[in-house]
């Protein structure tokens, strides 16, 4: 589609005035393709507002169901959905609200033997997986690519997100020394979390990945932390790790 229907038009009006977006941006986000893995506490705000701005084409992959104890921080669901694939819920909710749009839900978890077929035909990655294995995958994948992503986390009343561009020039996740942190630490089950924490940290990784998409400048390879409940925020600058088993001068 070349052009706006006068639904679009009417629907996307306050953002088409934005000189950030305006006609040309909007039909960008039309034309584009952005895979989320992980339909918890970031992936249902994340789509959310991505789908809502008019993201052309939004996949999603994750392998579980709702469960009570997601309700208070993944308020897309609703206790009718207990027992449901996420993905499934979650992109019914999504074409309900902008039937518009493309909404393809994978009932399963990125890897390396998944990610061919989850990466065809896109533009961005955004995790919002809360798997550092997941993540591995996901730089592994998309640097073979040459394919941007944005990483974000959040635990308890604190989280960070950060853009590793396409070549990873600004360094990649496994620059972070993630391949040798210990999955066992504990996530959000087994550290807790406050709703609202995981909404801070997708609005960020939203705000990145619409400004990507619209062609504005992102800040690659920084870190950014942000403790909700202390008030606090810091940004760290990634370096890039000349011994990085991924995208080190030695590979």
């Amino acid at each position: 589609m070349d052009t706006l229907t006068d639904n679009q038009l009417a629907r996307y009006a306050r953002q088409l005035l934005l000189p950030q977006v305006d006609l040309d941006g909007q039909m960008k986000l039309q034309r584009s393709c952005v895979l989320v893995v992980g339909a918890g506490g970031l992936g249902c705000p994340v789509t959310q507002y991505l789908a809502g701005a008019g993201v052309g084409h939004i996949r999603v992959v994750d392998p579980d169901q709702v469960e009570l104890s997601n309700l208070p921080r993944q308020v897309v669901y609703t206790e009718a959905d207990i027992g449901v694939p996420k993905v499934n819920a979650l992109t019914s909710r999504l074409q309900a609200a902008n039937a518009d749009i493309v909404l393809e839900g994978r009932v399963g978890r990125f890897d390396a033997d998944s990610s061919q077929g989850l990466l065809d035909g896109v533009d961005l990655v955004i995790d919002a997986s809360d798997s550092n294995q997941a993540r591995l995958d996901i730089d592994r994948s998309t640097y073979e690519r040459r394919l941007p992503w944005l990483m974000g986390a959040a635990v308890q009343t604190a989280g960070q997100w950060i853009a590793f561009d396409p070549t990873r020039q600004g360094g990649c996740y496994h620059c972070l020394g993630s391949a040798e942190r210990d999955e066992g630490q504990g996530g959000c089950a087994a550290l807790g979390i406050l709703g609202p924490v995981a909404g801070m940290i997708a609005m960020q990784q939203s705000l990145a990945a619409l400004k990507y998409l619209l062609g504005a400048p992102l800040q690659w390879g920084v870190v950014h932390y942000a403790d909700g409940w202390a008030d606090e925020y810091s940004a760290i600058t990634l370096s890039a790790r000349p011994d990085c088993p991924l995208c080190g001068s030695g590979n």
